[in-house]
């Protein structure tokens, strides 16, 4: 196993570069789903560490137990590319049930966060699950009798968490701004020369655009709150007037 170890160590850092690529991305999806707010990003967050948690604790047991740990690494990442690429269609049933139960403005906070806890167990529960067990399967793959520092198995969680950091910042600096960016909004409105143009030459600015509905606003649309009636305002005793000439 000591000559797989330069080869786990690629593969690791490869792995953990993805893991935090498809972070990056499930956060930005669920903001167009959820909003930006302190609650949203925080169901997210805490679903995702949670998957990452029960999957070293779950998969790390049975990959000591395993014959092949390097086979169970590979199933393990074959999963996780599965799982992933089943991430749009699972983010559409997440907007469509988010929008149709109304979200925070009809079932309160409480109600709203639990909502999004279930919605992104539907999408993280399995990637993340099979995510923390791909660290494991690696160490356990490596480990020797003569490594008694764990040297090997220190290196490899090091370049993995280099591959973290580069995938995190890859996708937020470039990959994002060059793969996932919509078309649709790269492309400029009609300019005022443009229309200048087509005008004749007038000066008048082009007609302003209203933005595209939220998840929020649908919401809002679907469940309107219910209107509150104005207080009555209570008559104030005037106050007698001092006499005087």
């Amino acid at each position: 196993m000591n000559r797989l170890a330069p080869k786990l160590a690629l593969l690791l850092f490869g792995s953990g570069a993805c893991a935090l690529v498809y972070q990056v991305a499930w956060f930005r999806e669920f903001r167009l789903v959820f909003g930006a707010s302190t609650a949203a990003t925080g169901a997210v967050l805490a679903f995702f560490v949670a998957g990452l948690g029960a999957g070293s604790l779950w998969l790390g047991r049975r990959a000591d137990r395993h014959a092949n740990p390097v086979r169970l690494y590979a199933a393990l990442e074959l999963g996780i590319a599965l799982s992933a690429a089943l991430t749009p269609a699972l983010l559409w049933v997440t907007r469509r049930a988010y929008i149709a139960l109304g979200g925070t403005p009809v079932l309160g906070l409480f109600g709203g966060t639990l909502l999004r806890l279930v919605l992104s167990a539907l999408v993280l529960a399995v990637p993340t699950f099979l995510m923390g067990g791909t660290l494991p399967a690696v160490a356990r793959a490596v480990q020797a009798d003569d490594d008694v520092g764990r040297r090997r198995i220190g290196w490899l969680y090091g370049l993995n968490t280099l591959g973290a950091v580069t995938g995190s910042v890859a996708a937020n600096f470039w990959l994002l701004e060059t793969l996932g960016r919509d078309e649709r909004c790269s492309r400029p409105a009609p300019s005022t020369s443009s229309s200048r143009a087509e005008r004749g030459g007038s000066r008048g600015a082009p007609p302003k655009r209203d933005a595209p509905p939220t998840v929020a606003s649908r919401a809002m649309r679907r469940h309107p709150r219910p209107k509150r009636r104005p207080a009555s305002r209570t008559s104030r005793p005037e106050r007698p007037r001092r006499g005087g000439t």
